[in-house]
């Protein structure tokens, strides 16, 4: 069993790997928060406590900033539509098999996200110019000292366009924590390696 989640395709339990059933994507526009697909990294935290959550912005800014979800929450709020697709769907289908997750067609779903746009909260920091990209990091440690962070970037012209979210909601309700509780990146058109969770 998985917290917040209901009959799903497993992959992989450690750390999860959860396939939507192609029949979910059938009966709904908007893919239920308990059907949505898991795919992590590296082992995802188990507890977080909202209130101590901190998003950082350092770098190249003229203010360094840790932002509470309250201090977000009072920047304009936007909600979208967008899929999220792992950039593997499909990659079970391969002949010849490919190495990676197996998965048929169920790595992908369909929501409406809530919550900032980047662009606002970069602006609370005055990005310098000659700035060229946003690095985001994701809570999902790696458990070996030579295994890399789970990092990804967007140029800064992207970072700064109007689609893309800080995102706090997910059909109307809070984020499942297997889907990025409390924060995600929503990065429409962009495969969900960039919609890095649990941003620090």
């Amino acid at each position: 069993t998985f917290p917040q989640k209901g009959e799903m395709i497993l992959q992989r339990s450690t750390p999860p790997l959860l396939e939507t059933p192609m029949a979910v994507f059938n009966d709904h526009d908007f893919t239920p928060n308990d059907r949505f697909f898991v795919r992590w990294h590296y082992p995802f935290p188990t507890s977080i406590d909202p209130a101590r959550h901190r998003l950082r912005l350092a770098g190249h800014v003229n203010r360094p900033l840790s932002l509470s979800l309250a201090d977000l929450a009072r920047l304009p709020r936007v909600a979208l539509a967008a899929v999220n697709q792992c950039a593997g769907n499909g990659r079970g289908l391969f002949a010849p098999r490919v190495a990676g997750a197996q998965w048929a067609n169920g790595a992908m779903g369909n929501a409406r996200w809530e919550g900032v746009r980047l662009k606002d909260v970069l602006a609370l920091a005055g990005v310098k110019a000659g700035a060229v990209a946003v690095r985001f990091g994701g809570l999902d440690a790696p458990q070996v000292e030579s295994a890399p962070d789970y990092d990804k970037s967007l140029p800064i012209d992207h970072a700064l366009s109007d689609d893309v979210l800080i995102a706090w909601g997910m059909n109307g309700t809070p984020l499942p924590l297997l889907n990025g509780f409390p924060l995600r990146l929503v990065v429409p058109g962009w495969y969900s390696t960039y919609w890095v969770c649990l941003l620090y």
